[in-house]
């Protein structure tokens, strides 16, 4: 190495919430910290002429996403990195379901696909997940109908009179809700702005690491290299390359991102699974109107499998504006009947079911020939599992005697979710594809894993606070 490189201690790849995370809890005793982030990267000339390496993804972006087409479209050029047509997977984006209106929805199966872990590293997730929601404020309560609620939210009458019954296959869970207890005012689900009032990290920064000394460098990582003194980042603005150099090496730049620098530094050529969730969206019609008392996030009760055989989550929430502009705006023949859909928005149920990673069908594998990373799906049809699942849920609904017998799905396609995890396991044996559960590397213990990538969610089908919490943990422990 020359002298005219400077030899970093510790760089953070990637700006998501879990780096965000990791930053506010290592900030809180040191000074600054160095984050490489390609916040602004411009193409060259010649690479918009090449650039038709996903052009499919203009096609099946979602709704809250329409108009990002060539942030998408970049993402992906820029890591080399091609998506197969038959998979529809967005990248670790601001955009995705994961977080919500300042707050975070959590299922009450938080801590299940953890408990594998030592009692020590679990206590300390517990830890920090406590100290996550007292950072941001999460702990508190409002007030609605001048009634005081704590840390839950107010439970709807038509789900508690008509829905809270003994079924053989399913129960309800109520999900976990955690929320600003200082908001100036309570989010109002008709008048929210996707852009500035959820919990994403733009948002993240403003309000909690503004005025941290935080130096953030426009590039992105294309290669790691290993020498036994350092590791050697080589990087990207678009433009120019440049050679960053640094002791330790903390990757929190999506599950995606994370797997293809991991088998690339690691030489793996075999093919790799993705795991995810892969979600059915499905419209359920109610006879009377089912109004949304909260405020604040949309979704009401969780129905589950009693079955281990194939768990999932339903989860359930009246339509609201939001639902109804996301739909308008993916469906453009639909525009004129707006006004229709709006006057009966709150007589039409909505639901995502989530299903167990078994039945994900994501891939990633090096393709030598093209000199990328490709993603794919293989032939799977999951036409008949959501099918059962759904008469499943509606036959539950119809016995509350509000919903009419009849229902429409829809499935976006594998990848769909937002839900990208579990390519680098916490606590899986010797495998070259795990960290120790101090997340580090067990190939190089140089290198810390603070993103999805290291856990495997079969029962949680909301990860988002588990992994904000261990990238806090990460922070205390490099510390």
């Amino acid at each position: 190495m020359k002298k005219k490189y400077k030899l970093y201690d510790i760089i953070v790849v990637g700006s998501g919430l879990s780096s965000l995370s990791f930053i506010q809890s290592y900030l809180e005793k040191k000074n600054n910290l160095d984050v490489l982030s390609p916040h602004n990267i411009k193409l060259k000339f010649k690479d918009k002429i090449k650039n038709n390496l996903n052009n499919h993804i203009f096609k099946i972006l979602p709704p809250q996403m329409l108009g990002k087409e060539k942030t998408v479209k970049d993402y992906f050029f820029y890591n080399q990195i091609k998506i197969k047509k038959n998979c529809k997977l967005f990248g670790s984006l601001e955009f995705g379901g994961l977080s919500n209106y300042w707050g975070l929805q959590i299922d009450k199966d938080i801590f299940s696909d953890i408990s594998h872990l030592s009692k020590k590293t679990s206590n300390a997730i517990s830890k920090s997940f406590l100290e996550l929601f007292s950072k941001l404020n999460l702990l508190g309560q409002f007030k609605l109908d001048n009634k005081t609620i704590y840390n839950s939210f107010k439970k709807d009458d038509f789900v508690k009179k008509n829905l809270m019954f003994n079924d053989i296959n399913l129960f309800n869970q109520e999900p976990i809700l955690a929320y600003q207890k200082k908001a100036k005012n309570f989010f109002n689900l008709s008048n929210i702005n996707e852009e500035k009032d959820k919990l994403a990290p733009k948002n993240f920064h403003k309000k909690y690491l503004k005025k941290k000394r935080i130096n953030f460098h426009n590039f992105f990582v294309k290669k790691i290299n290993k020498n036994s003194k350092f590791l050697e980042l080589i990087c990207s603005d678009g433009k120019i390359e440049k050679k960053y150099y640094t002791k330790k090496l903390v990757l929190g730049a999506s599950t995606i991102m994370t797997t293809k620098l991991l088998l690339d530094y690691l030489n793996i050529k075999k093919e790799v699974k993705i795991n995810h969730h892969p979600r059915l969206f499905t419209l359920y019609f109610s006879r009377s109107k089912w109004k949304n008392n909260m405020k604040f996030q949309p979704s009401h009760f969780h129905l589950k499998s009693k079955k281990q055989k194939d768990l999932f989550v339903a989860d359930f929430r009246p339509g609201n504006n939001i639902i109804i502009d996301a739909i308008v705006n993916f469906k453009k023949f639909l525009f004129p009947f707006k006004f229709i859909l709006n006057a009966l928005r709150q007589n039409m149920i909505f639901s995502n079911i989530f299903l167990h990673p078994k039945f994900g069908n994501l891939f990633i594998k090096y393709n030598k020939k093209e000199n990328v990373f490709m993603i794919y799906s293989k032939n799977k049809d999951l036409k008949n599992i959501f099918s059962k699942i759904s008469q499943l849920i509606l036959k539950f609904l119809k016995r509350s005697k509000q919903f009419f017998p009849f229902h429409i799905n829809y499935f976006p396609g594998f990848g769909a979710d937002f839900h990208y995890f579990g390519t680098f396991n916490i606590g899986n044996g010797k495998s070259k594809l795990s960290v120790n559960e101090k997340c580090q590397l067990k190939a190089d213990k140089r290198i810390y894993l603070i993103d999805g990538s290291i856990f495997n969610f079969k029962k949680n089908k909301y990860p988002l606070g588990v992994i904000m919490a261990n990238a806090r943990r990460v922070a205390k422990l490099i510390k």
